[in-house]
């Protein structure tokens, strides 16, 4: 046998060979894919969920505010007056506590005064000038004008003038020029009170900036009162809460540093709604010891109650407005009504009491999932 042809024979037998046992393989591996399909799907577990059950009822509403106190009056105190600033029977610094009608400050107004004085006995010499005439031509004035003129006092306020009867007697002290000297001398004993400064209110002296011995000019700032009485706290709200809130409503307010508590009443409601927030200030008024200018407090503002509602936890509620439930071992998820929320409890309406609704973690959960329940 020829060489090439024994190559040949050789080649054919190993093509042989090889395609038997491709074929072999092949075979194996089809039947054992056949049987892995005909056997039955793995069946996996139920997941296990938590679910409880609700009934409606009436809870209080209570609104939880917090703020800062500012005193509810707290005033500049400026001079209307020029002149040496003279000692008082109190010592006025900051921290000076003083009663409402108490001198503050006194400005030396003794020029003033003296002008003062001029004037009234100027008017006191004009009205005896007339006095001769009024006796020959208007004796019923008389009396009344020789009272006036007796009782008149230079170093007291004048009193106002008798009455006028008739059109000649107001002719005649109008000619006189009576009249002009009256207003002329209210006008300078109204301005001679700007060189006292009285306390508009019993509290706390916040700044004082001038003392005795200084030259005060007009409308230099002498000091600052705060009406210690009285505070106000401005406390924001939601518009959703807005409903439950009118003016009068009583508030208990703390502070956690302290531990002590305060009644207030909402004072007002403001109109104007915070562009950042989008929260309504409502205004507080606090009486009570122990509050200062600046203090933080919290606290709650009852505002009646919320019927036929079911508190629920933030983390049972879904997209906002939904809460899952299990209903023939199926999840679904059901729409519902939300009242209200707090920082912890969202109170809504909309659930029956035979709901089964998922207390457990919503993770892994959606509706139409078949699951196994627990209570």
């Amino acid at each position: 046998m020829k060489k090439s042809t024994r190559k040949v024979l050789i080649s054919l037998l190993l093509t042989f060979i090889i395609l038997s046992v491709g074929a072999i393989v092949y075979q194996r591996f089809v039947k054992q894919k056949r049987s892995t399909v005909s056997e039955e799907p793995v069946r996996r577990p139920l997941k296990n969920v938590t679910i409880a059950q609700f009934s409606p009822e009436n809870i209080v509403n209570t609104i939880s505010i917090d703020g800062r106190l500012t005193a509810f009056e707290k005033v500049d105190l400026y001079a209307e007056a020029s002149g040496v600033l003279k000692p008082t029977s109190k010592v006025i610094k900051e921290g000076s506590y003083v009663e409402k009608g108490e001198l503050l400050f006194d400005i030396d107004g003794e020029d003033a005064e003296l002008s003062l004085l001029a004037q009234r006995s100027a008017l006191m010499t004009s009205i005896t000038q007339i006095m001769p005439d009024l006796k020959f031509d208007f004796p019923d004035a008389f009396e009344k004008w020789k009272l006036y003129l007796d009782q008149f006092d230079v170093t007291q306020s004048i009193r106002e003038f008798p009455a006028i009867t008739t059109d000649q007697e107001k002719y005649y002290v109008a000619g006189k020029n009576l009249y002009n000297q009256y207003y002329t001398i209210k006008s300078a004993e109204r301005k001679l009170q700007d060189y006292k400064v009285y306390a508009p209110f019993s509290g706390v002296i916040t700044q004082a900036s001038i003392y005795p011995g200084q030259l005060v000019n007009m409308g230099v700032n002498l000091g600052s009162i705060m009406n210690t009485g009285r505070f106000e706290m401005k406390a924001p709200i939601s518009l959703a809460d807005l409903e439950y809130v009118k003016a009068g409503q009583p508030v208990t307010l703390h502070s956690r540093e302290m531990k002590k508590n305060w009644k207030g009443t909402v004072s007002r409601i403001s109109r104007v709604i915070d562009d950042v927030t989008q929260n309504l200030p409502v205004y507080i008024t606090v009486y009570g010891r122990g509050l200062r200018d600046g203090m933080y407090l919290s606290g709650e503002l009852s505002a009646g109650k919320m019927e036929n509602v079911i508190p629920l936890s933030k983390n049972l509620i879904k997209d906002r407005n939904k809460v899952f439930i299990v209903k023939d071992s199926i999840i679904n998820l059901k729409e519902i009504i939300v009242i209200k929320q707090t920082e912890t409890k969202v109170f809504v309406k909309g659930i029956e009491p035979d709901d089964q609704i998922v207390s457990s973690s919503h993770d892994g959960i959606f509706s139409g999932l078949k699951v196994n329940t627990t209570r």
